[in-house]
Formats: structure tokens, sequence, C-alpha cells
């Protein structure tokens, strides 16, 4: 069977949309980004990391957490407070309301999980995520500019 050489990326490229599409509904009303997701559950995991850290955990550049951060701030998600041994760095916390926010998210991305896979066999969910660590994988060697 011959195929497209880019159909998988085409296909990955469109679920990528519709899963931040579904998410984005989902999350509206908690006043949550889809792309904000990964930073809320690094920061509940690691209270007073600094945005160097968050950075280096998402892999995005230090100026790209810092809008992240302020827009965060601004719906009452998160709070800065000065490392009191460094002033110059800010230890970033989850509020109140964020802490609350958590296991809601977490049950919405459980549900969307759910749904995503359900016509999956345990095989199927195994073998898939096999085939996709193998690209990640393989795109990491590239990214490291090593051999495939």
């Amino acid at each position: 069977m011959k195929r497209e050489f880019s159909e998988v990326f085409l296909l990955l490229n469109e679920f990528g949309k519709v899963k931040f599409q579904i998410l984005k509904n989902e999350l509206e009303a908690f006043h949550v980004h889809p792309g904000q997701i990964p930073m809320l559950f690094i920061i509940s995991k690691n209270p007073g990391i600094s945005q160097i850290e968050i950075a280096e955990k998402l892999k995005v550049f230090p100026s790209t957490v810092a809008i992240m951060i302020k827009r965060m701030e601004k719906v009452g998600l998160i709070k800065r407070e000065k490392n009191e041994k460094d002033k110059r760095e800010l230890k970033v916390f989850l509020t109140e309301k964020a802490n609350n926010l958590i296991d809601k998210i977490l049950g919405k991305l459980k549900i969307f999980e759910k749904e995503s896979l359900k016509n999956f066999s345990e095989e199927e969910i195994e073998t898939l995520k096999n085939l996709l660590n193998k690209m990640l994988k393989n795109l990491e060697a590239m990214k490291n500019d090593e051999t495939i």
C-alpha cells in the first residue's frame, strides 16, 4: 500500500487541532487555556519554582513563560513572590483558586483521554504508545542532530 509522505503528520496535526478545540471549550469555564495546563501541573508539583525552571521543564523560552504567567496571574491562577535569597528571582505558586481547579481539570483530561481511546483495545493502546514513543525518539535525535 502506497502512502503519502505527510499522511501521518497530517493526522497528528488534525488530532492536535481537534484536541485543542475540545479542551479549549471544556476549560473555558475555568478561565484556563489548554496551553496553560502543563504549567499548572508543573507548578502544582513544584511550588515556588522559578520562571526559568518552568521554561526548562516546558522546553520553551523564558519570555514565553513570562507572558503565560502574566496572563495566569491576571485571572487569579498563580502568584509570584520574590526569592528571599535572590531578589531578582521570582518564585511561582498556584493560588487557592488554581489548587481547587487542578482536580477538575484532571477530571476533564481523563474524560478526554477515555473518549479518545474508547474504541481501542488495551493491546492497540500499548501499540500506539510504543509507536508514538518511537516517533518521539526519532524526532529527539533529529533535534539533537544525531543519527536516526
